[in-house]
């Protein structure tokens, strides 16, 4: 009885700890589609149903299939470029801080390579994913890739060479390894400790014919 006059509480549920939010499960549904079966083949309204929303709903967030491909490149540029902002640190050589955190921070990152996988599925046949994949994996990459190896070279920590062809040699081994490591063995067990261990003995290698060591 003591029930009855209790106050009942209207609209819309308290958000609980770990709960995504709308945009996000839209994002991760569309992510997981495109991936499974192309961005082409994939609609609205398979994206709404996989994320559990109407599909009116997703118009609220993203205005056509495109914004959402819009929105994974965002994301993967920012999730590529975000772990190389400690690179003016003075305790490696800068091969160590752009290549040992790889193995770790990709297989820790999964959906980076989902995503990646998607790209490279896709921009044989989609001109918009070709064109941002050249411009990631390599106009911007090489520009990044030679700023960096400029101010090494100011700095006295590389010796006198062209930046620009370095900076084409290294960023070919890091796709490389990375198409190699995380997309031809799609379903092969990851293991990072080897990948590690080869990681290292290459940066060794680097560090060897472009360190300057003042000899």
């Amino acid at each position: 009885m003591g029930e009855k006059n209790k106050s009942v509480k209207t609209g819309r549920p308290v958000k609980q700890e770990g709960d995504i939010s709308t945009e996000e499960k839209i994002f991760i549904a569309a992510t997981d589609l495109f991936a499974e079966k192309g961005y082409a083949e994939t609609s609205m309204r398979e994206i709404a149903s996989r994320s559990g929303i109407t599909e009116g709903a997703i118009y609220r967030h993203y205005k056509n299939k495109d914004a959402i491909l819009c929105s994974i490149f965002d994301y993967l540029e920012k999730q590529i470029y975000h772990p190389l902002v400690q690179i003016n640190e003075n305790s490696h050589s800068i091969f160590r801080k752009l290549l040992e955190m790889l193995p770790d921070y990709l297989y820790e990152n999964p959906r980076i390579i989902k995503i990646s996988r998607i790209l490279i599925h896709e921009m044989h046949k989609n001109p918009k994913v070709s064109n941002y994949f050249q411009d990631m994996y390599g106009t911007k990459a090489d520009i990044y890739t030679e700023t960096v190896f400029r101010e090494q070279i100011k700095d006295g920590k590389l010796k006198s060479i062209d930046v620009h062809t370095l900076a084409i040699f290294f960023n070919t081994f890091r796709f490389g390894w990375f198409y190699r490591n995380f997309i031809l063995r799609n379903n092969e067990p990851v293991d990072t400790e080897k990948m590690k261990d080869d990681m290292n003995a290459v940066i060794l290698l680097f560090e060897q014919v472009f360190e300057n060591t003042g000899t």
